[in-house]
């Protein structure tokens, strides 16, 4: 069966959704926000395999709808420009010359009805390596010159749901659960269309939020998000960009610092605990942040309870030529020494000098510095050279605190406040100075 050509109604509530973003809608006027996103789970795919827990609903431009019964395997293939359907002995079942639409349909209305789901066969991009992972919603395979495109399109709240227990363990404070939920809300509502050139909102990795749909739901983060519906951050008015990071290790890091953008709900924030009546500042100096950076101290984001200490604070010896493999693109030969430039409040690393035997290179931006030393955690650390008799470096060992580019919410820094007793919406606006939580 062909399934015909006329533009889908549901593209065009898409693209009108997206439209409507790109209007003044953050909230300054009290809109309703949009209540569900585009998530793209697969591109440049040659082939995508998809199994509804539930018979499924398959819908192609015309509106003309075919059925398949639970469990059937759907094999979609590019085709002509469009979108071959098949199953698994490679039968044809039907061929859409544009975009198709996969709808789950529930079985029933008792309890014992199984959730409606779609599964997306094979290995995923989450972190934590299940397969065949399911999602709710609906699923849509783009056709694109590059193969096929994934796209789930999931309710803003079911999202959070897959989103939260993938960001932060389950097992943390509901209050800072809480604190989560709302940060990844403003987040995903914030970026609406930020890779719509892909065809989607955002997608399920790190580089936006990771998303492990029903797999990762559990009931404690599930609650957190349901206690919370609608609840965004706003900073006069507009939905801020609620950046946030796992493990600050003393002080959160500023966007002016980070990006040499001043944002003001963006600011260098301290972590450090209640017991600790004057906060100290900020080292000044090289030899300051050494000692600030090898010292264990009373911080909210020290949750051994909760959270790996090894991330909070943290030795990496790497041998020097591992370190020219890893800066070989820099071209600097033997290296001979390593010089912080410039550090932001949280001590975090913005410029580092590298002198080698070749030539000298200056390294700027945060994540570009991690990369450039072997993927470290954060650029908040100092280096100490062990040397051979003749002077030549052997071993550097970076001694570094926290995880992460340490923007907005530490999030086990919340963990600590939350186990001091703060409600959620003061963990925030701790973290994101200036900015009220507002239900919209």
């Amino acid at each position: 069966m062909c399934i015909s050509t006329r533009m889908p109604s549901y593209t065009r509530v898409g693209l009108y959704a997206i439209f409507l973003f790109l209007l003044p809608l953050t909230g300054a006027q009290g809109q309703h926000l949009p209540r569900s996103l585009r998530i793209g789970l697969q591109t440049e795919k040659p082939e995508i395999r998809l199994q509804g827990t539930t018979p499924v609903q398959l819908e192609g431009a015309s509106g003309e709808a075919l059925t398949f019964p639970a469990e059937q395997v759907l094999v979609f293939r590019p085709h002509q420009g469009g979108v071959a359907v098949l199953d698994t002995d490679s039968q044809p079942l039907a061929h859409a010359p544009g975009t198709v639409r996969l709808t789950p349909a529930p079985e029933g209305e008792d309890a014992d009805a199984p959730t409606p789901l779609i599964r997306v066969l094979g290995p995923s991009r989450h972190y934590d390596g299940k397969p065949n992972r399911p999602y709710r919603g609906v699923m849509e395979i783009m056709p694109r010159e590059d193969g096929l495109t994934l796209v789930n399109i999931v309710d803003v709240e079911q999202y959070l749901w897959g989103v939260v227990s993938s960001e932060m363990s389950p097992r943390y404070p509901l209050e800072a659960l809480k604190a989560q939920a709302v940060a990844a809300r403003t987040y995903a509502l914030k970026h609406i269309g930020r890779l719509a050139a892909q065809g989607f909102d955002l997608d399920d990795t790190a580089r936006c939020q990771v998303y492990g749909g029903y797999f990762n739901e559990d009931p404690r983060t599930t609650r957190a998000v349901n206690e919370t519906a609608h609840m965004v951050m706003l900073y006069e008015g507009e939905l801020i960009d609620a950046l946030y990071s796992s493990t600050c290790g003393g002080f959160t890091e500023s966007a002016k610092a980070a990006s040499g953008r001043d944002v003001p709900y963006l600011q260098s924030v301290s972590d450090f605990g209640a017991d600790i009546p004057n906060c100290p500042e900020h080292p000044d100096d090289e030899e300051g942040w050494a000692a600030f950076l090898k010292t264990a101290r009373p911080l909210h984001c020290l949750q051994p309870k909760y959270a790996r200490p090894e991330v909070f604070r943290w030795v990496t010896l790497i041998p020097r030529r591992d370190l020219e493999a890893s800066l070989a693109s820099y071209q600097v030969g033997t290296v001979q020494d390593i010089t912080p430039l410039r550090r932001g409040l949280s001590g975090r690393i913005t410029a580092v000098r590298v002198e080698g035997s070749t030539r000298t290179v200056t390294i700027e931006k945060e994540l570009n510095i991690r990369r450039a030393f072997g993927g470290l955690r954060s650029s908040a650390f100092t280096v100490d050279i062990y040397r051979d008799d003749a002077g030549t470096p052997v071993v550097f060992a970076f001694w570094g605190a926290g995880w992460g580019h340490g923007l907005g919410m530490c999030q086990v820094g919340a963990v600590g406040l939350a186990e001091e007793g703060w409600a959620y919406d003061r963990i925030l606006t701790h973290y994101y100075r200036g900015t009220t939580v507002e239900r919209r």
